[in-house]
C-alpha cells in the first residue's frame, strides 16, 4: 500500500518581497509601547535592576579592587594598616615564595585558601591580624 500526495511548493519565481529603505518609527514606538504594556513586571524589574541594584554593586565593590604590584608595595609603604595576605598554597609558594616586606617593617600572613574551608579561612586570618576590621588587606593569589 503506497500513499501518494501532492507536494506543494513553497518557493515561486514569481514571489517577491518588497523591500523597503524607510524606517517606520511609527512602527517601532508602537511595538515597544505593546511592549511595557504586555510586559509591565518584567520592564519594572529591569529598571530597578539598572537604576537600584547595579550602582549598589558597583558601590559594594568599590572597597574590593584589583590593584597592580606597584600599587600594593606603595599601599603596603604608605599606610601603616595596610598588610600583605598570601594565600597560595604550599606548592605555590615553593614555586615562587611571598615577596619580602622587611624594608616596610612587616611580614607577609600566610593563611592558604581552600575552596570549600572557607569559615576555618576566615577564623585562621582573623587570628593573624590584632585589628581586622581596620585593618587594609592586600591579597596574593595565583
Amino acid at each position: 500500500m503506497t500513499l501518494s500526495f501532492p507536494l506543494t511548493s513553497f518557493a515561486s519565481s514569481e514571489t517577491t518581497i518588497p523591500t523597503s529603505t524607510k524606517l517606520n518609527l511609527e512602527a517601532i514606538l508602537v511595538s515597544i509601547d505593546d511592549f511595557f504594556t504586555k510586559y509591565p513586571f518584567f520592564v519594572a524589574g529591569v529598571t530597578f535592576i539598572w537604576l537600584v541594584v547595579i550602582p549598589l554593586a558597583e558601590e559594594y565593590l568599590q572597597k574590593y579592587k584589583f590593584i597592580s604590584a606597584v600599587e600594593a608595595f606603595a599601599k603596603l609603604r604608605d599606610d601603616p594598616t595596610s598588610q600583605l595576605l598570601d594565600i597560595r598554597d604550599n606548592k605555590s609558594l615553593a614555586y615562587l615564595p611571598s615577596p619580602s616586606l622587611r624594608m616596610f617593617n612587616k611580614s607577609v600572613m600566610q593563611v592558604e585558601f581552600r575552596q570549600g574551608d572557607e569559615d576555618a579561612f576566615v577564623k585562621s586570618v582573623f587570628q593573624k591580624f590584632n585589628d581586622p576590621q581596620n585593618t587594609t588587606l592586600c591579597v596574593i593569589d595565583k
